[in-house]
Formats: structure tokens, sequence, C-alpha cells
């Protein structure tokens, strides 16, 4: 009997050693694909850093040439810029571009007002990788997504579409300004200070 407990206690060993030996690969390998320092604390990973900053980067001049002339009296907008406006709504059949509607409009006076001066900020944040973008980017990212749901919304239920696949187009060239900015929201959200030690104070400092 003594001989048996033995073997049962040298048996659950193994299966305690062999279980914390695998776990922890599987612990390494799963922080490696997410690409996160956790050693270093820094959320905001190399891959997910250089996403943010291609997205805000574009959507300068999106936002400047494109999404500006919903509000712009026409007279005033350069020809080319009418000629790229015209070129979307036509390949990619943008009833809300096309014919912009009030609440939609709104929105657009926010992208301007707020928005656009944060995709310059924050560029440069991302860029030099600090820590005071933090709140901002929060704030920034919720409300962009927050204004997304019902933009989606309308496209997945506008008759104006041609066929299912022209609102599945757009449905997906609009998706990512959803989730661009909610993942930013959550991963600036996560840590006082999302660029690690290296990223200096978490106090808001433009210059």
């Amino acid at each position: 009997l003594g001989n048996e407990r033995s073997s049962e206690v040298i048996f659950a060993s193994i299966r305690v050693t062999a279980f914390v030996d695998f776990q922890e690969p599987t612990s390494s390998a799963v922080r490696s694909a997410l690409d996160i320092d956790a050693q270093a604390g820094m959320p905001v990973s190399e891959t997910f850093r250089t996403v943010v900053l291609v997205f805000l980067g574009t959507h300068i001049p999106a936002t400047l040439m494109m999404d500006s002339q919903a509000l712009l009296p026409p007279a005033i907008v350069p020809g080319f810029m009418k000629s790229l406006l015209r070129f979307h709504v036509d390949t990619n059949a943008d009833p809300l571009m096309a014919n912009p509607p009030t609440w939609f409009k709104s929105f657009i006076l926010f992208e301007l007002l707020f928005q656009l001066p944060f995709f310059f900020i924050g560029f440069k944040a991302f860029h030099e990788r600090k820590n005071w973008i933090r709140i901002p980017g929060v704030v920034y990212g919720a409300h962009t997504a927050t204004t997304l749901v019902p933009i989606l919304a309308e496209i997945l239920h506008s008759d104006s579409f041609p066929d299912e696949a022209a609102r599945w187009k757009l449905f997906f060239i609009y998706l990512p300004y959803l989730i661009v900015p909610a993942l930013m929201a959550y991963v600036l959200g996560v840590d006082d200070k999302p660029f690690g030690a290296k990223g200096g104070t978490n106090k808001l400092k433009l210059f």
C-alpha cells in the first residue's frame, strides 16, 4: 500500500510538472502572437502603432479633400476635389456622400472641428511614442467608433444600393473607421503608460 501511494505521488508530480511546462511556452506563444511586450509594460505593439500611423496619415487628406465637401459650398471646392468625390461615389455607390443627410453633416462637422486636429496630434504622439496621447486617444477612439454605428446601420438598411454586393463593399470600406478607433480607445485605456516608461509622462504636452 505504501508503494502504491508513493507511485501516486510521483505520477501526480509528473502531471503537475508537465502541465506547468506546457503552459509556459503556450503563454509565451500567445504573447508573441499578440505582439505584446508584457515585461516592458507596453500595450501598444509595433504592429498596432504602424496601423494607427497609416490610419491617421491617410485620414488627413481624406477629410480635407473629400469629407469636407459635405459642408463646403460647391463654388469654393476645387475641381480636382469634386472629381475625387465623384469617383468615390460612382465607384462605391456611397449614398451618404452623394446626398449627405443632416445627421451625417453633423458628424462631418465634428470630424473637421475635433477629429482633424487629433489626426496631426495623434500622428506626432504615436510616431514619437508619447504617453501623453493616452487620454486624447481614448476620447477620440470612443467618439469616432460611436459615430460609425449609425453610419454602418444606415448602409445596412439603405435602399439606395444597386445590389447587395455594392452595399457590403461600402460597409467594409467604412468598417475600419470603427475598428481602429475602438481598438485605439481600448489599447490606450488599459495602461497609464501605453508606450512604457520611455514614453515619458502621460500629461498632455504637444511641443
